[in-house]
């Protein structure tokens, strides 16, 4: 399975907290597109590189992503928390999906 999803993710989220911050002055988006995607990098990089709890790391971000866009998208009904909760909840099945396999292929 490829890293390239959770990095893309990664970049979307930057962007969706700028934007907020840009847009609304939202701090609080700011600081939690800049957490989580670093989080999202840091799975990406481990991904790419073979090491240990990549996908782990990928499930867990990409999964923390959806809970806030989807209150956003729930309150504001605007496309860009849209979008990025559906490349998040899509980004969790895959990885989730990666992981499976992963531990099947180990037993």
């Amino acid at each position: 399975m490829s890293h390239k999803p959770i990095a893309t993710l990664s970049g979307f989220s930057l962007l969706g907290g700028v934007f907020a911050y840009t847009k609304f002055g939202s701090t609080p988006s700011l600081v939690g597109s800049f957490a989580i995607g670093s989080a999202m990098l840091l799975s990406s990089m481990r991904i790419r590189d073979g090491m240990e709890y990549g996908y782990e790391s990928a499930v867990v971000s990409s999964a923390a992503l959806v809970v806030p866009t989807l209150r956003r998208t729930i309150k504001t009904r605007m496309p860009i928390p849209a979008t990025v909760c559906l490349l998040a909840t899509a980004s969790t099945a895959y990885y989730m999906k990666a992981l499976t396999e992963l531990k099947r292929q180990a037993v």
